[in-house]
């Protein structure tokens, strides 16, 4: 009993030693003179030991986020919000749930996305290292809440992901946690910082989006090149196993030409090459080609007639004087577990145009088409869209009203089914 007592003293003792030596971890030690002195601790009868003052962090609002830096850490914090009103006109032969007849339209309000972010580095600040100008360490840590209504409860977790450039010169980064898969130059966009009320239907059908798994990405060529690629489940976000046992592996290189855009900044995906309306360009145009690939393998992931998909797509931006456009095509070949292999291709081009001189006032047009199974006669899907947005803020602060219509041809049966809807949103972030 004596002896464990004595045990309890002596971790007792161990750790306010600990406790007290603490804070001085991690610290450089002070210079010396030539007698190892220590010339800070020099001092004369009654002076008043100086107290030890924490760093002041400094605050400050822009651009709808909270940035916060101290001298190891810097943290934005923002929240968005799209309040969405539809209207559906439905083609005569479909019955829309809750209407009298087929044909008939209606209207919904819907909070689309309200979303709270978190993102900065820690430890190390830019310009540490000889040469650097990016952080080493990032983080991110983005939620949205209407997504907790949805079958899997778990994408109220959008993106939690750690990055790690090793020199801090953006030549190369690993990424790991929960982000966009590099693949598809509007998915890769902020939903938040797109040119019409939400992406091209195109878009949605081939890029997948959040995804979990490890990449790298970098820069090369005097920031002309700039490279992505990446391993993941291939099941979405937020998913506690792979669903078989391959997994999606995607690649992307984007060329710029004249490199006037900073590449491979601190967020997985900013800057003018990485958001919709030109509100950047002044005399010199804005521009890029990409080229993407993915390979994702769904055998065995259901009961069903799951299919193996190779894609590769070509996408380009450019800006200029107020002008905003872009576009992408898709080749894809799908081989289901039985029966042939067939290719089911698509693409969309879309064009901005600012109607005053501030910027504030845009006219956008689109145009997508995609082709369910080659193999099947007469199943395409087309868009057609056109929008008008107020940039009160940027992106920022926006009020949108688009109107468009999805066209799906019957295959067979032929003829095809015409669906209208016209959207307006207003998005502010803060």
């Amino acid at each position: 009993m004596e002896s464990t007592r004595r045990g309890w003293v002596r971790l007792g003792v161990a750790l306010a030693v600990l406790g007290w030596a603490w804070p001085a971890f991690g610290q450089e030690a002070p210079a010396r003179t030539k007698t190892g002195v220590d010339p800070t601790e020099v001092r004369t009868a009654g002076d008043a030991v100086p107290e030890q003052v924490a760093p002041t962090p400094r605050v400050e609002w822009r651009d709808g986020k909270t940035r916060i830096t101290t001298d190891r850490a810097y943290l934005e914090l923002s929240n968005r919000v799209q309040f969405r009103y539809t209207h559906e006109f439905p083609a005569d032969t479909v019955m829309l749930a809750g209407t009298a007849a087929p044909g008939d339209s209606r209207g919904s309000f819907r909070m689309r996305r309200v979303k709270f972010k978190l993102e900065g580095w820690i430890w190390q600040p830019p310009g540490t290292v000889a040469g650097a100008t990016q952080p080493r360490i990032t983080y991110e840590v983005q939620l949205n809440w209407p997504a907790v209504s949805g079958s899997n409860a778990g994408a109220i977790l959008e993106d939690a992901n750690l990055g790690f450039d090793p020199t801090g010169k953006g030549q190369f980064r690993v990424l790991f946690g929960q982000f966009k898969a590099p693949f598809g130059r509007q998915e890769m966009i902020s939903s938040g910082s797109q040119s019409f009320v939400d992406r091209s239907v195109v878009s949605n059908e081939y890029a997948r989006g959040r995804d979990t798994g490890v990449a790298v990405q970098g820069v090369l060529a005097n920031n002309t090149l700039e490279y992505r690629a990446g391993i993941f489940n291939g099941n979405g976000l937020t998913r506690t196993t792979n669903d078989n046992a391959t997994f999606q592996v995607n690649g992307r290189l984007m060329w710029q030409p004249n490199g006037s855009q900073a590449l491979t900044q601190r967020a997985w995906v900013s800057g003018a090459l990485y958001s919709e309306a030109d509100f950047e360009s002044t005399k010199t145009p804005i521009y890029a080609f990409a080229v993407n690939f993915e390979h994702n393998d769904f055998h065995r992931t259901t009961a069903g007639n799951d299919l193996k998909s190779n894609v590769v797509g070509v996408d380009g931006v450019y800006k200029y004087r107020g002008v905003f456009a872009t576009a992408e095509y898709y080749h894809r070949r799908r081989t289901p577990e039985s029966g042939a292999a067939f290719n089911s291709n698509g693409g969309f081009a879309q064009v901005g145009v600012m109607l005053n001189r501030p910027r504030t006032w845009e006219a956008a047009f689109r145009y997508g088409s995609r082709d369910v199974n080659s193999l099947v006669q007469n199943d395409s899907v087309t868009e057609v869209r056109a929008g008008v947005n107020y940039y009160y803020q940027r992106h920022a602060l926006k009020f949108q009203i688009d109107g468009g219509r999805i066209t799906t041809a019957l295959g067979a049966a032929g003829g095809s089914r015409k669906d209208s809807e016209l959207r307006l949103q207003a998005q502010f972030m803060f």
